[in-house]
């Protein structure tokens, strides 16, 4: 072996050893002091709260779906009432994320080092290891979308799109958006399956069993209420919350943001701050500055190269010339883009915490192009070191550990307002 390829080696084992820490150190920092705070914190009542109504039948007065507050609820009862059971289930959902990143980023870009990178950087994000620690839906809603696009992406026959409608019943019975995975289910079944009497049939049964999942779990969460729950009702009251979500529209509240400037992002959110003396323990849904731009920059490069690729596909005569991991990119490309859609096509209020699920799917689409276009390992490791510096320097701020009161502007990158 050549001292070039031995050069390599290393250095691929270096980059291995920084990819394997940053996901043991997000893994830590979501599990880091989990109770803390004792109390509930921004939107966390909406939730918490409603779980204690689903535990003790009382009516439920939130305008989601039932679904994310039940296994709130479950949390509950395994653990207690108490800070830690609101939180648990939220982390076990923001752990499940990691892994569903890596096996999905691994199979559309058939490379497990792909892989690798998308779960580092899933693990490392502030913005969303900060929701893995807070009793609210929005990472339990991006955790399902991601398991429907694996299976989805995965399905040979069948029993495969089965699952992945059965999980895009359950994202919308989290919140009605996760019903955007209902058009990578249709591309996903007209690709495998052809346009056929057979798609057809396939993929309305699919959306039958999106329906039947939904409408179980919603015609459930109306019971424990001791409301009516029948078909009519779950249709009526689904259609009460749609009307809601729609005409506000106002926009009054002061972290509300347009989709557009998500990018940047303008508007982050302190979902916990507490000053102690001269010491300081936040929860800020910053994200890690680095991966947010990388993002933008995976996104737009991967447009334009998925662009690229279809046209030498379209024009090469033997197949082994063209990359075989073009249609996992354009795929985690369209699913970065559909959980955008429907902020918008409207004027609802919206938040940077919608932004979440279309920027997991960003992460993975980063950690595809990493492994792929760095063209020299080295460059790899210079993007990884970086990311896992930052990690280490801003991690106080995405998981609540003391930090002296001084320093806090030093942390933010993004505008922030404690």
């Amino acid at each position: 072996m050549d001292k070039a390829s031995k050069r390599t080696q290393r250095i691929e084992r270096v980059i291995l050893a920084i990819l394997f820490g940053l996901i043991v150190g997000g893994v830590a920092a979501r599990m880091q002091d989990l109770g803390y705070p004792e109390h509930l914190t921004w939107d966390e009542p909406h939730f918490a709260e409603n779980a204690r109504n689903f535990l003790h039948n009382r009516p439920d007065w939130n305008d989601h779906p039932p679904l994310g507050k039940l296994l709130i609820a479950a949390g509950m009862i395994v653990v207690g009432d108490n800070s830690t059971g609101w939180r648990l289930v939220p982390l076990l959902f923001g752990l499940a994320l990691i892994g569903l990143a890596y096996f999905l980023t691994a199979s559309a870009f058939r490379s497990r080092m792909a892989g690798l990178f998308a779960a580092a950087f899933v693990a490392a994000d502030g913005f969303v290891l900060a929701y893995a620690k807070t009793a609210l839906i929005d990472e339990m809603l991006a955790t399902m979308m991601v398991a429907a696009a694996l299976s989805l992406w995965r399905a040979r026959s069948w029993i495969g799109i089965a699952i992945g409608a059965v999980f895009i019943g359950l994202a919308m019975s989290i919140k009605f958006s996760g019903a955007v995975m209902a058009v990578p289910l249709a591309c996903i079944i007209v690709w495998r399956f052809g346009r056929s009497s057979k798609s057809a049939g396939l993929l309305a049964l699919s959306f039958l069993l999106i329906v039947g999942v939904y409408a179980a779990q919603f015609s459930f969460g109306l019971a424990l209420t001791g409301s009516a729950h029948g078909l009519d009702d779950v249709f009526r009251k689904s259609v009460d919350f749609l009307r809601r979500h729609l005409a506000a529209t106002e926009g009054k509240h002061p972290q509300t943001s347009r989709w557009y400037t998500w990018f940047i992002p303008l508007k982050t959110i302190t979902l916990h701050y507490a000053r102690e003396g001269d010491t300081v323990r936040t929860l800020s849904t910053m994200g890690h500055p680095v991966l947010w731009w990388g993002v933008n920059g995976a996104v737009l490069w991967s447009a334009f190269d998925s662009v690229r690729r279809r046209r030498e596909h379209a024009s090469a005569t033997d197949e082994k010339a063209v990359p075989n991991w073009g249609s996992g990119q354009l795929y985690l490309l369209l699913l970065w883009f559909l959980p955008l859609l429907p902020w918008i096509i409207t004027d609802r209020d919206s938040y940077l915490y919608h932004y979440l699920p279309s920027y997991v799917f960003g992460l993975m689409l980063l950690g595809g192009v990493v492994s792929t276009i760095a063209g020299r390992k080295a460059i790899q490791l210079g993007f990884v070191v970086v990311v896992a510096l930052v990690f280490v320097y801003c991690v106080p701020v995405w998981a609540k550990i003391p930090f002296s009161a001084d320093s806090l502007l030093h942390f933010l990158f993004f505008p922030h307002k404690p």
